[in-house]
């Protein structure tokens, strides 16, 4: 009785699909002006720093990422799964996230510290650089936002988080502009570039504890308690399988950058930095969309039966795959022209390495529904073994390409993997169906 007070009521579809579209209209709107603010820092410090400069700054934050997305946990994600059904444990549930991003905050620069002491050098760090990329590093102890991104998602307090984001994004173009104006050294953007990143994480933080207060969700230590920590072990397992996840999900575009600076130095990181940038401000637009997308149809999985699973699954595929393909045909076309406009001239050629790289980044698009749906239908064993395969495939191709054609050899290996990704998910998630369609139909016979 207890569980069935607390689930949270299922909406008509009419008023979830509302919803959404108002959730997915702040966010992705909020995502839009922020994209634009990158694009703007982007023409700002790749134009002031040059190719050399901005290329060490690109691998240092890339790095950082790398380590982070590596150390630390996609806590957002199972306090959704864990607190979709009931709201009972959402309190436990932001608990164990804020206990891991915590201890995974400092773990992270721990690893993000000695990794620059003993291989810099093997990623495009150099001595002369290493201060640099301790610095930046030093921003991961902030990494809490995990859990509040996680809560207020599930509460559908996107207005926070877009509010948030478009203050990050305003903050770089200021920051950018007036360092561009200055004329400032390298460190001088390391620093405030790291400055500003680490506060909006801990901001995020902060209005987490504050909505937690105002919305009378009690959190507490889990280790204080047996219940609590066997809940800690479930969330930690279920919080591993996402932050593994995730970490071979953008390991590839941190490593392409990797091998370009260990393998061609510094100025083509730094053109392959700027191509990259512009590839991924897909992700920046649609990342917003997976959040909204990611509980919704976590809840419909949950709620609906196979075969209406099933038929909603189809329509969505069709629609975002049609969706990709006008992206990547738009991004083909104006490929130097985007190029030229943000980032100058001087990275002219990085035309093609964007037009092959944002069409892989469509692909992501055109099957980010799949993620959840697979997850809710069978965890993220089999996610795991379509990413962790595909690294296993993109390693070796990317050394093979770019030593016959140079840098877009290792782009040309991003689409082709993407490519493989994409298809695997739609296999693995008709496969998944089927199997619960086949259950319901034995149960009902």
């Amino acid at each position: 009785m207890a569980e069935d007070m607390t689930a949270i009521a299922k909406p008509s579809g009419w008023m979830r699909a509302r919803r959404v579209a108002r959730d997915v209209t702040v966010t992705t709107s909020s995502s839009g002006v922020a994209a634009l603010c990158s694009i703007v820092a982007l023409a700002l410090n790749a134009r002031s720093l040059g190719p050399a400069d901005f290329g060490t700054l690109a691998v240092i934050q890339a790095y950082v990422t790398f380590i982070s997305g590596l150390a630390t946990f996609e806590s957002w994600q199972p306090v959704i799964r864990l607190s979709a059904r009931s709201r009972s444990r959402l309190g436990p549930a932001a608990s164990c996230g804020i206990v891991l991003d915590v201890s995974a905050a400092f773990a992270a620069t721990a690893v993000a510290v000695g990794g620059i002491l003993l291989f810099g050098e093997a990623i495009g760090v150099s001595h002369q650089n290493r201060l640099l990329a301790l610095i930046y590093s030093l921003t991961l102890l902030a990494g809490l936002a995990g859990t509040s991104k996680g809560v207020l998602r599930l509460n559908g307090r996107y207005d926070v988080i877009a509010g948030n984001q478009l203050a990050q994004g305003a903050a770089v173009v200021v920051a950018s502009l007036v360092l561009w104006a200055t004329e400032a050294p390298l460190i001088a953007y390391v620093v405030v570039l790291a400055a500003i990143g680490a506060l909006y994480n801990l901001t995020l933080f902060v209005r987490l504890l504050i909505h937690a207060r105002r919305e009378n969700i009690k959190l507490f230590n889990p280790l204080r308690s047996r219940s609590g920590r066997r809940f800690l072990w479930t969330f930690l397992v279920m919080a591993t399988g996402t932050s593994l996840l995730s970490t071979l999900v953008s390991a590839r575009r941190h490593i392409a950058l990797f091998l370009v600076a260990g393998l061609l130095g510094e100025v083509a990181a730094g053109t392959y930095s700027v191509a990259s940038r512009l590839a991924t401000m897909m992700s920046r637009l649609t990342g917003p969309l997976n959040q909204v997308l990611f509980p919704e149809i976590a809840k419909l999985s949950n709620e609906e039966s196979p075969s209406r699973l099933n038929r909603l699954n189809a329509r969505i595929t069709t629609v975002s795959a049609c969706a990709a393909a006008g992206m990547a045909a738009g991004g083909i076309v104006l490929q130097k022209f985007i190029v030229v406009l943000a980032a100058g001239s001087a990275y002219a050629e990085a035309s093609l390495l964007f037009a092959v790289l944002f069409t892989a980044e469509c692909f992501g698009l055109a099957g980010m529904h799949f993620n959840p749906l697979i997850q809710v239908l069978a965890g993220t064993k089999p996610l795991l073994k379509i990413m962790a395969s595909a690294i296993i495939v993109y390693l070796p191709l990317s050394f093979a390409l770019s030593g016959w054609i140079g840098i877009p050899g290792i782009a040309w290996s991003g689409l082709f993997v993407s490519a493989l990704v994409y298809a695997a998910m739609l296999v693995v998630s008709q496969l998944l169906l089927k199997r619960r369609i086949r259950a319901a139909e034995h149960i009902q016979g």
